[in-house]
């Protein structure tokens, strides 16, 4: 399973990377110490920073919520022209008057793939959103009922990540991409 995990993030390195980046600057924000520098390991923590356990929840909330956070806004940010550029203003494979390759198509699908690469990174490790939901008991209960929803979608994301359920989600996208592009869907 290590193998597959590693593979699918192999293919969405881009994406490792900025988390990794991201993850390792909200540590130092937060000071927590930091074990492990490396962003590309060969486990569970690729694309991750392995630090200190945390027990505050402040810090905890901190360290699940906002590198994904970052991520998902900067991927965002970069799906966003590419998105337009294929869907709402109908660039295609091909040019229609002299059937020739589109550049504008190439330049839209690989911007794409590096904003699918960056949301397929957007949870935290599953041992840190334990640690999240473990500390939620030091806070009162008007916190806990507020970040309920939050905490549960970020245990299961996590959960998920574990197996690359978003890698293989982006692949099957990309599949249907491409059925569509062949005129078979």
């Amino acid at each position: 399973m290590m193998h597959v995990f590693w593979l699918f993030g192999c293919l969405t390195i881009c994406g490792a990377v900025l988390r990794g980046y991201f993850e390792h600057m909200t540590l130092k924000l937060c000071r927590v110490p930091v074990e492990d520098r490396s962003y590309l390991q060969r486990s569970e923590l690729f694309g991750h920073v392995e630090h200190k356990p945390v027990k505050s929840f402040g810090k905890s909330l901190c360290i699940c919520f906002l590198p994904g956070l970052l991520e998902c806004l900067v991927g965002a940010l970069i799906a966003l022209p590419a998105v337009l550029q294929l869907f709402y203003m109908g660039v295609m494979p091909r040019n229609i008057v002299d059937g020739r390759v589109s550049v504008m198509f190439i330049v839209c699908t690989v911007v794409l793939y590096f904003a699918v690469s960056l949301f397929c990174h957007a949870f935290p490790t599953y041992e840190d959103a334990l640690y999240l939901w473990e500390s939620r008991k030091q806070t009162n209960i008007a916190v806990r009922i507020l970040l309920f929803v939050p905490m549960v979608c970020i245990r299961a994301g996590a959960f998920l990540a574990r197996f690359g359920f978003w890698q293989l989600l982006a692949i099957a996208g990309t599949v249907v991409w491409i059925l569509y592009l062949v005129g078979v869907i």
